[in-house]
């Protein structure tokens, strides 16, 4: 699997995450496990036979997308977000433990006895009743902490109330959480709070004294409370397992419903695509691009003007290869690929803080980038290579990097750069592509947006300088 670093890297790259990313898109999850299973599923790699099993589960739920969207509107997320953590926290401790049990059977013998001789007005009756009250009230010392505690945890599992007894009716999604149909949640959580009702004479002392001067109240709802907190924790941790698994899946149901319905190819040997676009760029602007590796090519040498789109094809194909890794749609007519590790360098800032330069902090990536690509198959997205030092030495380091990548076997990407002399590099492995702009008899620019093959003919640097006001001669 990537590591942290490469993780880091291409969520920042290809915007993963943030107030206008991928993830925006994609989430909706009403659990922090949810949400980390979904966002383990974009930042890790499936084999393709679990890829193309992910997407025909997405298509079999798509008649319950309607339920889930329902699910999501009854509950309150920040709120759930925290409650599942907040139960299994209070499922650890146990509330009684065996000596509590045995001294309540003693208790409810001492009880009996102290009945039976009260109807029958046998001499001694006080003697049983102060044993029972003295060992009554040394029992529930502690009901009052206990009775809090199953407040809270009532509290929070009213929060996954709705969402447990929802997914027991579901006949059809039981298939996916066994384990929440066989052992229903919801039917736990109710005897816990039945428990709690006991225990709630807590909260007006002089009732509670009352009440358990003459019976075992209070205890009886300490041993069901303990009873209930047993019955669920056998079983909760696979319910919220369970639950995650559906919240992730059913982000890309939604997401299957509301986005894009095309599916990708996960068997091809060839990274190809047809009519692709980014996911982020509005529908009314965005432009779509198509193309295919051929024979053994691996590499596309991008080559085109400033603002012409290389950055952002670039984060296309990432983005597009992200959902197809996650057994998403993709946003093409086509696309066929494998489940590509996408390794990236395309935002690379300097780090004051470690002392890192801007060229430093780039060969730390394009190393890392390397690493990877070498050792397993990889999709590498590389923009404006070796842009922190001067022309000759980008041009060397460019050419080894290059030249390195089209050697990689299974590994195939795309790198941008603005040295048109790197399109010497063009053979067997290595396709020029590029992207250009025109130029009206007026001066102005415009983009096409349209990636195109060979070298790029044209440049615009001085032209824009130029439309900025700066003294510059062409």
């Amino acid at each position: 699997a990537p590591n942290n670093f490469a993780h880091e890297t291409v969520g920042a790259d290809l915007d993963y995450f943030g107030d206008y990313s991928l993830w925006t898109l994609i989430d909706e999850t009403l659990t922090d496990d949810g949400s980390q299973l979904l966002k383990s599923w974009m930042l890790g790699s499936i084999s393709a036979d679990q890829v193309i099993a992910r997407q025909t589960t997405i298509r079999s739920l798509r008649p319950d997308a309607w339920f889930y969207t329902r699910l999501t509107l009854i509950t309150d997320r920040s709120e759930m977000m925290h409650s599942a953590q907040r139960i299994l926290e209070f499922l650890k401790t146990p509330l009684a433990g065996r000596s509590t049990f045995y001294g309540y059977v003693v208790l409810l013998l001492i009880w009996a006895a102290w009945l039976g001789f009260v109807f029958t007005q046998t001499p001694g009756a006080i003697f049983l009743y102060l044993a029972f009250a003295g060992l009554h009230f040394q029992l529930i010392g502690r009901s009052g902490e206990t009775f809090m505690k199953g407040v809270g945890v009532s509290n929070h599992l009213s929060m996954l109330f709705p969402i447990f007894s929802a997914l027991e009716k579901r006949t059809s999604l039981h298939r996916l959480a066994p384990t929440i149909a066989a052992h229903g949640p919801s039917r736990e959580a109710r005897a816990l709070n039945f428990a709690v009702g006991f225990l709630s004479t807590s909260a007006n002392p002089i009732f509670h004294l009352l009440i358990n001067s003459v019976l075992p109240w209070s205890s009886t709802g300490v041993l069901l409370l303990e009873r209930a907190r047993r019955r669920l924790d056998s079983s909760f941790a696979l319910c919220l397992k369970e639950l995650a698994h559906l919240e992730a899946l059913f982000s890309l149901v939604v997401f299957d419903r509301y986005q894009s319905s095309t599916y990708p190819t996960m068997t091809a040997s060839k990274l190809a695509f047809e009519n692709c676009y980014h996911p982020l760029v509005p529908r009314t602007r965005v432009v779509a691009n198509s193309f295919g590796f051929n024979g053994e090519q691996r590499l596309g040498l991008l080559t085109g003007s400033n603002m012409s789109g290389k950055s952002t094809f670039l984060r296309t194909v990432g983005l597009n290869q992200t959902l197809a890794n996650m057994g998403a749609p993709v946003f093409a007519s086509r696309f066929e690929t494998r489940p590509f590790t996408i390794e990236s360098c395309i935002e690379v800032s300097d780090s004051l803080r470690d002392g890192f330069s801007y060229f430093y902090a780039e060969v730390r990536r394009l190393k890392s980038l390397l690493d990877a690509t070498l050792t397993r198959p990889s999709l590498f997205l590389i923009d404006e290579i070796f842009r922190g030092t001067n022309n000759r030495e980008r041009q060397i380091g460019s050419r080894a990097v290059i030249e390195t990548l089209s050697r990689a076997q299974g590994s195939e990407g795309f790198v941008s750069t603005h040295d048109l002399e790197l399109t010497s590099l063009e053979g067997l492995h290595v396709v020029n592509l590029h992207f250009r702009e025109d130029i009206s008899a007026t001066g102005e620019m415009t983009f096409t947006y349209r990636l195109q093959k060979g070298a790029s003919p044209t440049t615009n640097a001085l032209r824009i300088m130029q439309l900025e006001g700066l003294p510059v001669k062409q």
